[in-house]
């Protein structure tokens, strides 16, 4: 008697394990063609909506650059909006910034090479008021011969529209108004020429 139940136990515990092995495999193949078959859907989806966002000319797609005040020299107001109708390249720095200072000269040619009224570089001076004020930036300009439009932002007002978090960062918008580059680190000169002329 007690050798059936050992059988019978034997044989139920052959069985569930049997049933757990089955339903295991089955599981898996039928998970991972269900995943595959989702994700080819996904890789569809989001490449209709790559395609749709690529090919859409319309302004609501853009990103709208924002409106903001600095100072001349002169602590007069300076608006992004006085630009309006000009391409505009805006450049965050600071004298106490090593990649600023590498592509200074740079910006310095692009200044000289194109004119005002074709488009506007202004450099966006992070003016603190500790580490750096108008005094050491102006100083900074002035021992270098650099002739650029220096303004700054005495009130954080454009960094702080900008999110700027790090410099040097260069901000390339067209003459209707739009962000088309957003470069954050140093940039070359020959890159600098080649986005200025994109917005030409």
């Amino acid at each position: 008697m007690n050798n059936k139940k050992s059988i019978l136990a034997i044989l139920l515990i052959v069985g569930f394990v049997g049933f757990l092995t089955i339903s295991y495999f089955g599981y898996n193949s039928l998970k991972s063609k269900y995943i595959e078959k989702n994700i080819s859907k996904e890789i569809e989806k989001n490449d209709n909506v790559k395609i749709e966002f690529k090919d859409s000319t319309k302004e609501s797609d853009k990103l709208k650059a924002k409106d903001f005040v600095v100072y001349d020299e002169n602590l007069k107001e300076v608006n992004l909006s006085d630009y309006k109708g000009t391409p505009v390249v805006l450049n965050f720095w600071a004298s106490w910034c090593p990649p600023c200072k590498s592509e200074m000269i740079s910006f310095n040619e692009m200044s000289k090479k194109y004119s005002k009224d074709k488009v506007a570089i202004l450099m966006i001076n992070l003016t603190d008021g500790q580490r750096e004020t108008m005094s050491i930036a102006s100083k900074y300009i002035k021992d270098n011969n650099y002739n650029m439009q220096v303004l700054f932002d005495n009130k954080m007002n454009a960094a702080n529209i900008y999110n700027i978090s790090a410099i040097p960062r260069t901000i390339f918008i067209d003459k209707d108004g739009y962000i088309v580059k957003d470069e954050s680190g140093a940039i070359t000169k020959e890159e600098l020429e080649s986005q200025i002329k994109l917005l030409l």
